[in-house]
């Protein structure tokens, strides 16, 4: 069947009500972002504050991201037992608590414990968040609601940013600190007052709620009595399935699994992490240190708005273009950066400065949105919730060596740093060329026949995008 079959007449028309259940969701995007942020300039209070080596401040950075790695895991469960919607309540809980808890930490021992559980909470959020996104969402505009998480991550990065510009990084860090727990609050107050998933209304038996949530999301009663339909049937056929027996029995679920952690270990790989976690150290190496904060806030507001291209084009050209396109442009640049430490070309901080913005815009519109919405709309229904946990998981992972290795790696060659990201660029264009379909208009329900080859291909699509 032809995609375009799939969309109704009402396309043109994405309810306002859809746009603001992901503009709440997107609130965990926002602890994300701000968590991302804030480490870059507080980490500077942090380690005078508690005398703290290399090593030890790259252990308090990456603290959030072991306690990130094992609320993506417990989150798929979490998921299916309470909800999409209380799951991200809870990561909000957790958020409030873990920013608190940095705020008043006496020692290392504490703010690394408090680090831990900000992660947890961001962990459950960058689970449910997405996914819960992705499930209330329209064919149609799925693209760009689930893009509007990442938009909040960059607002989070960017807000973080000036908090670091107008607070003194090295006197008034557990105010940065405590100003996220601001951000937990509006993710719970606003979570409290949404409507549950319709797919996890469906799991559950209550069809007159889901159709309800349909209704108001579609913008039609006819369209929401046939994607209720259609809810219905699909879970029917996956009731009872663990996520363990679908990794085994189905072809398209191991297929799709292995797109979605290789999306979202590369993601990270890409390096723009390291560019936010240390862009003061990188701008101080390269001879820009007296503008580093300026600067740094310059790049968050540069990322912000670069997301918007995403959010305007993903349901217009589709996934592929804009991940391929994104990603290599992401590549030249940092291939540019490498080429400044060879004497080729003057190693002229300006140079490396507007290459980082390059590469920033490039994620901006490709890896950063286009990842967390590959991982949330390519798996079955049974097993959406588990998958999506083990995906994102492994994105913390990602994360984690990322900022684990970073600090070093600047420090010791900026260039050789910059090279490595753009190798792993290079691995992710031939990954999505070979690997990655084209879901731009596909009802969710139907994405599995992609990865299924015992199943006919969807008329008018094709895994070469």
């Amino acid at each position: 069947m032809s995609t375009d079959s799939q969309v109704p007449s009402v396309q043109d028309r994405t309810s306002r009500y859809t746009i603001a259940i992901a503009m709440v969701a997107g609130l965990g995007g926002l602890m994300f972002g701000y968590d991302i942020g804030v480490i870059a300039d507080a980490k500077i209070g942090v380690t005078k504050a508690f005398s703290l080596s290399d090593l030890e401040i790259a252990t308090v950075v990456s603290a959030v991201l072991a306690g990130s790695f094992l609320g993506a895991l417990i989150a798929g469960r979490l998921c299916d037992a309470i909800g999409r919607r209380w799951t991200n309540v809870w990561g909000g809980i957790c958020f409030i608590i873990g920013c608190l808890g940095c705020a008043f930490s006496v020692d290392l021992t504490m703010i690394v414990a408090f680090r831990v559980v900000m992660g947890i909470g961001v962990g459950f959020s960058s689970v449910a968040g997405p996914l819960y996104i992705a499930e209330v969402s329209t064919p149609w505009s799925r693209g760009a609601m689930v893009s509007l998480y990442q938009l909040a991550i960059t607002v989070g990065i960017f807000f973080a940013f000036l908090v670091g510009l107008f607070l003194d990084p090295d006197t008034q860090w557990r105010i940065s600190f405590g100003l996220g727990a601001l951000l937990g609050g509006s993710l719970i107050a606003g979570m409290l007052v949404m409507p549950p998933s319709p797919r996890w209304l469906v799991g559950r038996g209550r069809y007159e709620v889901a159709l309800g949530v349909l209704k108001r999301t579609l913008g039609s009663d006819q369209e929401a009595e046939k994607e209720l339909e259609a809810i219905k049937e699909r879970v029917v056929e996956e009731s009872g399935e663990s996520f363990w027996s679908a990794l085994k029995s189905s072809h398209a679920v191991r297929m799709a699994l292995i797109l979605a952690i290789g999306l979202a270990f590369l993601q990270q790989a890409s390096g723009i992490n390291a560019i936010f976690y240390y862009a003061p150290e990188i701008l101080e190496e390269v001879g820009l240190g007296d503008q580093k904060l300026k600067l740094t806030a310059a790049l968050g507001l540069v990322n912000v708005m670069a997301t918007f291209i995403a959010i305007w084009l993903v349901d217009r050209v589709g996934r592929r273009p804009l991940l391929l396109g994104g990603t290599a442009l992401m590549m030249l640049a940092q291939i540019m950066i490498g080429i400044t430490g060879t004497g080729i070309i003057p190693n002229d901080g300006i140079v490396v400065l507007v290459m980082i913005f390059v590469a920033i815009i490039a994620f901006a519109f490709s890896l950063g949105p286009l990842v967390w919405l590959a991982i949330s709309e390519i798996f079955p229904a049974g097993v959406r919730s588990a998958c999506v946990g083990v995906a994102t998981s492994f994105n913390w992972i990602g994360n984690y060596v990322i900022a684990e290795g970073s600090l070093m790696a600047v420090k010791f060659s900026p260039s050789l740093a910059f090279w490595i990201f753009a190798a792993c660029n290079a691995i992710t264009i031939l990954f999505v060329y070979f690997r990655m379909p084209e879901t731009k208009g596909v009802p969710l329900e139907d994405i599995e026949a992609f990865f299924d080859k015992r199943k006919s291909r969807i008329d008018g699509a094709t895994s070469s995008g």
